[in-house]
């Protein structure tokens, strides 16, 4: 290494200071993780849930030979950042590790999708539904202690079935990209994603479920008006009053039973919409709004653009061409419904059914004087968790109160987008395109200040007014045929895509939730802006050119 590549620590805001562990980790390059946590991390679910998935993620990418040495998760502040050591500075024992993890793939790729169905879900499922339905009044607090150990546990095989199933689907995508580029030219504006689209999945599924709970609303007129006239908050315990609420209100809680184990982030610390149904009744007040839309119709039309596009491409190609191309559009095919499906069962239900155990020791360091509230327990971490369950309960109100102010602080503040010390230059010109196509790349600045560029995820060219949502909490807010503007989106946020005309988000790339739900649904989308909810004003009238990637102020 020349003395111009000597590591450069990276500066940090005055406002926000960074502690490290030791010089190694301050030695890594931390990268800001936005996109799942827009909004930080409570220090209970950075302490016990993130160390847990992250050491499932490791052995992963230890078992697909992945070209990284290590991984890091680093709660700072409040927020989530990540570092992925390379493999080697050494290009020619890179190319070797890279020519190891091409290997691993090619065994992991073919019957993904139904190992998938067949083998990781069935797991996982099982895993979530031990935890959920747990009795765990009975326990000792010494036992509660040693359960919660087992449920880090099984959190960590989550971690590692998750990236078991969603690395080789992103590879598969990579091989696919390849494969069309050869054979029809690089694609413009994600054509080629274009053929991923139009398979059953449980993001959408969910927002089917949703429609048709507005349909049965539609057909009940008092059950309308208490949707139009009462809180969504409130809505619930409303229509056991109100005439054919009961059984409207029994048709939600089927739903919830099924789809509730959902929070509108992705963190312990997050009521569920089983807990908190307000969320639901919004968008199905929303949707009962439309009676132009039919989601079944729609998923037909979808499939059937997609298999048009299929047999045009196919007629362009014929013998080992054509072999080659259906082989790696199978293969690449399986990524939609594997990185729905996981975010469902893993990302979401897998966090969130971990409250049931917590809440329990939350009631008890209650009910002992530990704390003032069951929610106080999220404050915490999980190594004083587990000492105030085994070892007794003292007071953790001071801990509480400060970490409460820290985090009221620190939300004020955006985070820098990456801590620590920065690669050698020749690291960072070697991008990782799975990464980027899921994160996103950093967009250029565009010459004309009304243009904001980003990514193209989503075709198609939208004028509308934007509508800034920064949480899912503000969702009402969004009118029908507005722009959706927002750090970036997650499941829960899938039913909005039926009622936005397009989607603009901070974070993200053309293989991240938003980019795959907005090709679902049709509207265009131009994600990983870095600076959208910034720039762009609620009520503003905006284009969104999917096609381009750029968006552009109207007013």
């Amino acid at each position: 290494m020349t003395a111009s590549q000597q590591p450069q620590m990276l500066p940090v805001p005055d406002n926000f200071p960074v502690h490290w562990e030791s010089p190694e980790e301050a030695a890594g390059f931390w990268t800001a993780d936005l996109m799942h946590w827009p909004h930080g991390l409570s220090p209970l679910s950075a302490t016990m849930d993130m160390p847990a998935f992250g050491r499932g993620l490791a052995q992963a990418g230890q078992e697909l030979r992945m070209p990284f040495r290590d991984v890091g998760f680093k709660h700072v502040n409040g927020y989530v950042y990540t570092r992925f050591s390379p493999w080697s500075y050494d290009p020619t024992e890179m190319e070797g590790r890279m020519q190891e993890m091409r290997e691993a793939m090619t065994k992991h790729i073919p019957g993904l999708l139904e190992r998938w169905y067949n083998e990781y879900e069935p797991e996982v499922r099982a895993i979530n539904d031990e935890t959920l339905k747990g009795d765990y009044s009975q326990l000792s607090d010494a036992d509660l202690s040693a359960l919660l150990e087992k449920v880090c546990d099984k959190r960590e095989r989550e971690g590692l079935l998750h990236f078991l199933a969603v690395f080789p689907a992103g590879g598969a995508v990579m091989g696919f990209e390849e494969t069309y580029t050869q054979l029809f030219g690089a694609p413009r504006a994600g054509e080629h994603l274009q053929l991923l689209q139009g398979f059953r999945n449980k993001s959408v599924e969910v927002g089917d479920a949703l429609w048709r709970l507005a349909t049965e609303a539609r057909k009940r007129p008092q059950v309308m008006k208490v949707l139009h006239e009462v809180p969504p908050a409130q809505a619930h315990a409303a229509l056991s009053e109100a005439e054919q609420g009961s059984a409207f209100r029994g048709a939600v809680e089927e739903f919830l039973d099924r789809y509730g184990w959902r929070a509108n982030e992705l963190d312990v610390a997050e009521p569920t919409w089983k807990e908190q149904p307000a969320p639901v009744y919004n968008l199905v007040r929303e949707y009962a709004a439309r009676d132009d839309y039919d989601p079944e119709e729609e998923f037909k039309s979808l499939v059937a653009a997609r298999r048009a596009r299929e047999d045009a491409l196919r007629r362009k190609v014929s013998g080992n061409q054509l072999q080659m191309f259906d082989f790696m559009l199978s293969a690449a095919q399986q990524y939609l419904p594997v990185q729905e499906d996981h975010n469902f069962w893993i990302d979401q239900q897998g966090v969130c059914v971990q409250r049931v155990p917590v809440l329990e020791a939350a009631c008890r360091l209650q009910a002992a004087g530990c704390i003032d509230s069951a929610d106080d327990v999220f404050l915490l971490h999980y190594e004083e968790l587990q000492e105030a369950l085994r070892d007794g309960h003292g007071s953790l109100r001071e801990i509480v109160e400060r970490r409460r102010r820290e985090r009221e602080e620190f939300r004020r503040i955006t985070p820098p987008p990456a801590i620590g010390t920065l690669p050698p230059p020749e690291v960072l010109e070697q991008e990782n395109p799975m990464v980027s196509k899921f994160f996103g790349a950093q967009p250029a600045e565009h010459p004309d200040p009304r243009i904001i560029n980003g990514n193209a995820a989503s075709a198609g060219k939208v004028t509308a007014t934007a509508r800034v949502i920064l949480t899912l909490d503000e969702a009402h807010r969004l009118g029908r045929g507005e722009v959706l503007v927002c750090p970036a989106t997650m499941p829960p946020w899938t039913p909005l895509f039926a009622i936005a005309s397009a989607v603009v988000t901070d974070h993200g790339g053309i293989l991240s939730h938003t980019a795959i739900v907005a090709r679902e649904y049709r509207i265009p989308a131009v994600v990983g802006t870095k600076v959208g909810t910034a720039i762009i004003q609620d009520g503003q009238r905006i284009t969104v050119d999917g096609t381009a990637g750029t968006v552009k102020l109207e007013d």
